[in-house]
């Protein structure tokens, strides 16, 4: 009897445990999950954006914290909290495993969410690669409608995806301009 945990401690210890496992889910699952469910032979880049692993945090986090809360105080009321909190975390996780970007052969696919903006290649009007030297670089995107938006180089660009935005721009019709940014 004096060997069994007592259900505070238990808690206690799976807060732990899931603080110290966290780092790895928050780096590998999104990445994991848009590589597999967001795969396809057209894309050039796929691009799990930041706000995903942050909203990955807070959701860990509103368990971890929940977890404690229970292992000081258990009656109905931390009960129900606990209930919703839960809730809101696997809502949470979920939306931050849907966000995307893609860079296509064909268009340009920003998911967020539950809307999908797509520009056509066609539609581009130009295409602006500032850099600067010992950094990654930044797409800007001008459409034919004048619309615009930006497209930040992470470690999945490389001089393979470079080209092929490059060789995509000028197939239809677009300017490209590559320059270093000025200070």
């Amino acid at each position: 009897m004096l060997n069994e945990l007592s259900p505070s401690a238990k808690l206690f210890i799976l807060a732990i445990a899931l603080l110290l496992v966290s780092p790895i889910i928050v780096f590998i699952l999104p990445f994991t999950i848009s590589q597999t469910f967001y795969f396809s032979r057209d894309n050039i880049v796929l691009i799990t954006p930041t706000n995903n692993f942050t909203m990955l945090v807070l959701a860990i986090a509103l368990v971890i914290l929940t977890l404690i809360m229970l292992g000081f105080k258990r009656n109905k009321y931390t009960y129900l909290i606990t209930i919703i909190v839960i809730v809101s975390s696997l809502v949470l996780g979920y939306f931050s495993l849907v966000n995307y970007i893609a860079i296509q052969k064909t268009q340009i696919v920003f998911k967020e969410f539950q809307h999908q903006t797509t520009y056509k290649w066609q539609d581009i009007k130009e295409v602006i690669y500032e850099y600067e030297i010992g950094t990654v670089g930044t797409y800007y995107f001008q459409t034919k409608n004048n619309e615009e938006f930006v497209i930040a180089e992470n470690g999945q660009f490389g001089i393979e995806e470079k080209s092929a935005i490059y060789h995509l721009t000028h197939e239809n019709g677009a300017t490209f301009i590559e320059r270093e940014k000025e200070e």
